[in-house]
């Protein structure tokens, strides 16, 4: 059905204006704004250090390529457990998976602090019923956790421990 279309939707832009198909995407919608990169930049040098266009620029489209690299492979993840919603864990996993743990880790504990923060400002609402667990549940991403030689990655809702060995079609 999409092939009829004569457009899609940018995600990138929240889909606000239309991308033909078979057309390259515009550079706004390609790469995160120059304005943040540069800010960010700005912190790690003196303050009267300078940062050259193409250094800028070229930070612009790493930055860029990293999140839709490691994004990708989230989705894949969400993909294959048939979810639409890419999380946290995802991202980590994502993130373990493509070689970078050495940022798992600091990136867990940020994580943790940034859902107790959102959850101290959330105001208290009253409690509901506790929904019927599922009948087939999502396998949930453990940081890597070693039992014996071997690296546990997920552990589903029903306790079962899969391992990092363990193809996906088993989910």
């Amino acid at each position: 059905m999409q092939d009829d279309m004569e457009g899609t939707h940018s995600e990138d832009s929240g889909g606000e204006h239309l991308v033909k198909q078979g057309s390259p995407l515009r550079e706004q919608d390609r790469f995160l704004p120059i304005a943040n990169i540069t800010k960010i930049m700005k912190k790690g040098i003196p303050s009267n250090g300078k940062i050259a266009k193409d250094a800028r620029e070229c930070i612009q489209e790493c930055v860029s390529e990293f999140i839709s690299f490691i994004t990708s492979e989230a989705s894949d993840r969400c993909h294959m457990e048939k979810r639409k919603t890419i999380n946290g864990e995802d991202i980590l996993c994502a993130m373990y998976t493509l070689g970078f743990e050495n940022y798992v880790d600091p990136l867990k504990l940020y994580l943790n602090k940034y859902r107790e923060t959102v959850a101290a400002e959330r105001p208290e609402e009253p409690k509901e019923p506790q929904p019927v667990p599922d009948q087939n549940p999502t396998p949930r991403f453990l940081l890597p956790a070693t039992f014996g030689n071997t690296e546990i990655i997920y552990q589903t809702e029903a306790g079962e421990i899969l391992y990092k060995n363990e193809p996906y079609e088993r989910f």
